[in-house]
């Protein structure tokens, strides 16, 4: 049978004495690791760091005074320049004397840090995906099914403790004929200011959605009746600042409606609501347009 040699180990093999804690052997792999000259009298805690020394005197030590042995500490050694070397380490004690077994773990670590790294990336790209999933792609606001899901949670707020909410549906008038007169480039820069007019009036507590084509949502947290006429009549003002390539101002018609705390715990509450406002809108529209209607 060949002779084996200690080291020719891919790993550290130290012994250590239980009483002084003076190396007594250490093989090539070790030495080249820790950058140590064999004929030096060191003890094991110039081979780790400070945080070793200190797990290895409240944990190591009395684990192996107890059981004989300790598998799978992690620790740090100090490699030559002091370098710091993320480790395993296996230890007997027979008799006196500790034997280690120590396998580096930079690698691991490696592999462990770019696992994190991709994984933090996967979560990002998650959210960005939640997040565009989310939106209407043309002007940012939510889109139906977002706007619906959020209104569901604040249901359940409601449920909780009821404050006032209104609602209010906006539809552009005679879009079509913007579209048609000049053009749907233009018909689409209409749709991003008025959608940028609604975000710089509307609070981060409401939620704003593009509810389809050129009809609009607001859901107005903490906002009776009363709270939503006033503020429909500042969206009436801001639309007409945004002007048409024909030098006419744009307008728009609005219903609004409110919720009753009865309708609580009804099923789809969010579109038997906005029956309500549809049938206000569509009074504003019989009425002339570029006005609010209130269904009660």
């Amino acid at each position: 049978m060949n002779k084996v040699s200690p080291d020719l180990f891919p790993c550290l093999l130290l012994s250590t004495d239980l009483e002084n804690n003076h190396l007594g052997y250490a093989n090539q792999y070790a030495i080249d690791i820790l950058g140590i000259s064999p004929d030096t009298s060191i003890t094991v805690f110039d081979l780790i760091s400070k945080a070793s020394w200190i797990f290895f005197e409240s944990y190591i030590h009395p684990e192996l005074l107890k059981n004989g042995q300790c598998n799978e500490v992690q620790i740090t050694l100090i490699g030559g320049q002091t370098k710091k070397v993320p480790a395993v380490a296996n230890v007997r004690l027979v008799g006196s004397i500790l034997y280690w077994s120590i396998y580096t773990a930079e690698d691991r670590d490696k592999l462990y840090q770019e696992l994190l790294l991709t994984r933090k990336h996967l979560e990002t790209q998650n959210e960005e995906l939640l997040l565009l999933s989310r939106k209407d792609p043309l002007t940012s606001l939510l889109n139906r099914r977002a706007a619906a899901d959020d209104f569901l949670k604040m249901q359940q707020q409601l449920t909780r403790s009821f404050i006032p909410i209104s609602f209010l549906i906006i539809d552009i008038d005679w879009f079509k004929g913007i579209n048609d007169n000049f053009g749907h480039e233009v018909g689409d820069e209409i749709l991003i200011e008025l959608s940028n007019t609604l975000k710089e009036v509307s609070r981060n507590t409401d939620i704003l959605a593009r509810w389809g084509g050129e009809e609009f949502l607001i859901i107005l947290y903490n906002s009776d009746i009363t709270n939503a006429e006033h503020f429909s009549s500042r969206l009436h003002e801001k639309f007409q600042l945004i002007v048409l390539p024909n030098n006419k101002n744009l307008t728009v018609s609005i219903g609004v409606t409110s919720l009753d705390k009865k309708e609580l715990g009804e099923n789809e509450l969010l579109y038997k609501v906005l029956k309500r406002a549809d049938k206000a809108l569509y009074l504003a529209k019989e009425k002339g347009r570029n006005r609010t209607e209130i269904d009660m």
